[in-house]
């Protein structure tokens, strides 16, 4: 050692060197933990800090050789230790921008629709009946611009019935409707329907009851007979029936099912709903009566309306049927009743 480098001024160059390399192997070994002075300017980006570490010229030799003797794996520098915990920190706040706080409305519209739940239309309850007695309804007959007159004559005898119904128009008959068959604890019970329409041939429908099933004379059809299965004629009367056993049946809301069949293989569930009391205008004077609606379940199928009228036995008293838009239907109003001679 000189003289020089013995004088006064070397205790506290040599503290100075001693303080700069605990320094520089704190800065190698200390990892991304690093904390930049409260007084220094704030960081750079991340992306401006990156680019600073992959420049050679930013680091000293003397440094990147006592790195490489320190440690078979580079250490991160002064420049990398900002930056490592902030991509960290960004990952952790991505899902903050995910609409995890999108309100109620918005996300009920962002899920599907929720398909309405169907009605058991199909289950058909066991009513009790009260059938009317015999007796023969006169009604005025409308098809479009055509006008007649039509007869509905009803038959009960003992566990038998008869249910009659033949519509003219300008002199012509148009319909004529027949069901027969028992009377059992489900009201009435068709074994037979025949349907005649002016032009066209005579067409049945079967209610073959010992072996469960529906079947037609001009089709190959069948159809499961269920309870309190009616035909297109009969269903009237058992309505009737219904409605006047079980007077809840006839508060608006309420409804009444059935199984109905033609006489052309087309057998499927009505659903009568109850729309409550409304007025019909008859020859003898207004008629406070319940009205009951069933409508169509596709296309082309039929729609009727009936009013039921509780001081004539719950026998209707006016009643619309049509198959379609296009189709004009039939329209009856009750002209008069008459007691069977």
């Amino acid at each position: 050692m000189s003289t020089h480098d013995s004088g006064p001024n070397f205790l506290p160059r040599l503290g100075v060197l001693v303080a700069a390399a605990l320094l520089l192997h704190a800065v190698i070994l200390g990892g991304a933990d690093w904390v930049w002075p409260s007084n220094a300017p704030p960081p750079v980006p991340a992306a401006a800090l990156q680019v600073r570490v992959v420049e050679p010229a930013r680091s000293p030799v003397g440094v990147e050789q006592v790195v490489v003797a320190a440690a078979p794996q580079p250490a991160p520098t002064v420049a990398q230790a900002r930056p490592v915990a902030k991509p960290r920190a960004a990952a952790r706040a991505a899902p903050v921008a995910e609409p995890v706080a999108m309100s109620s409305v918005e996300a009920a519209k962002a899920l599907p629709a929720a398909a309405p739940a169907p009605a058991d239309d199909d289950a058909i309850p066991l009513y009790r009946t009260q059938l009317p007695a015999a007796t023969t309804l006169r009604y005025e007959v409308s098809r479009g611009p055509l006008h007649g007159i039509g007869e509905l004559a009803w038959r009960p005898q003992g566990e038998r019935y008869e249910l009659a119904l033949d519509f003219k128009l300008s002199g012509l008959t148009i319909l004529s409707q027949l069901s027969t068959g028992s009377l059992d604890a489900t009201g009435i019970a068709p074994l037979r329907f025949t349907d005649r329409r002016a032009r066209r041939g005579t067409t049945a429908a079967n209610f073959q009851r010992e072996r469960d099933k529906i079947t037609y004379s001009g089709s190959a059809s069948e159809f499961a007979l269920k309870p309190g299965a009616q035909d297109r004629l009969s269903w009237m009367l058992q309505l009737a029936a219904i409605v006047a056993a079980e007077p809840q049946l006839a508060l608006p809301g309420a409804r009444v099912v059935m199984q109905v069949t033609g006489a052309r293989g087309d057998a499927g569930v009505w659903v009568f709903h109850c729309l409550g009391p409304e007025s019909v205008d008859a020859r003898g004077g207004a008629i406070e009566a319940i009205k009951f609606l069933r409508e169509p379940r596709e296309a082309y199928d039929t729609t009727i309306q009936v009013w039921l009228d509780p001081a004539r036995q719950h026998l209707p008293v006016r009643a619309t049927q049509k198959s379609g838009a296009e189709d004009p239907g039939y329209e009856l109003r009750l002209v008069e009743v008459i007691a069977p001679g």
